[in-house]
């Protein structure tokens, strides 16, 4: 799964870097992404999500950020959920919600957000607006992921690094892996960081490896 946002494009940014198109296709050619996650904040750049949907094998889930409000863009929701059965049984179901972001008042409060997905019923919650990637699991076992902005726009607490985050979901075992990818802009290098977590008695755990 591809989780994905806030490109902010042409406002802050010109355009999506090459590499980030390149290694998303790079991704995506041995297999297609199952869902992928688009926190919003398009602007005028509709090409992008075009292109997402073609390395998606299922559905692409697309929010309505505060910037697409402002520029007219209103037809996105601001809530999507995908709920995925475990092995295969409906004692172990996961819930994934993705929202822009732009309701939580202190920009990223990790206490806001699980409060969000508490009231979703969400054992991982995705969202943007801040444009600063994270990946944060909290003390309740409420999986935050916040793949940052895919061009490294402009925000108040921005990181500046292009970036995108890849969550593989075991069915089987309920293994949950979580990849960061960052753009370092001067050596023209995707980094990449890994993080393990398991789905086990409705939260989600961290795996030491």
């Amino acid at each position: 799964m591809l989780a994905i946002g806030d490109p902010h494009i042409p406002r802050r940014a010109k355009q999506i870097p090459e590499s980030i198109m390149d290694k998303i296709s790079e991704l995506s050619s041995s297999r297609m992404f199952d869902y992928t996650f688009f926190t919003g904040d398009l602007i005028d750049y509709p090409e992008f999500l075009e292109f997402l949907a073609s390395n998606t094998k299922k559905e692409i889930f697309t929010v309505m950020g505060n910037m697409d409000y402002y520029a007219g863009n209103r037809d996105a929701p601001l809530f999507e959920h995908l709920t995925l059965k475990l092995n295969d049984t409906n004692e172990s179901l996961l819930k994934i919600s993705i929202t822009h972001g732009d309701q939580i008042q202190q920009r990223g409060n990790h206490h806001q957000l699980e409060e969000v997905a508490r009231e979703n019923g969400s054992h991982i919650l995705i969202s943007g607006h801040t444009h600063q990637e994270e990946v944060f699991l909290t003390k309740k076992g409420t999986l935050l992921v916040n793949p940052g902005s895919v061009t490294g726009a402009w925000s108040f607490i921005a990181s500046g690094i292009p970036s995108f985050i890849i969550l593989s979901i075991n069915t089987e075992n309920k293994d949950i892996k979580t990849t960061l990818f960052q753009l370092d802009q001067k050596k023209r290098k995707i980094n990449q960081k890994n993080f393990y977590f398991i789905f086990q008695s409705n939260q989600i755990k961290e795996k030491y490896r």
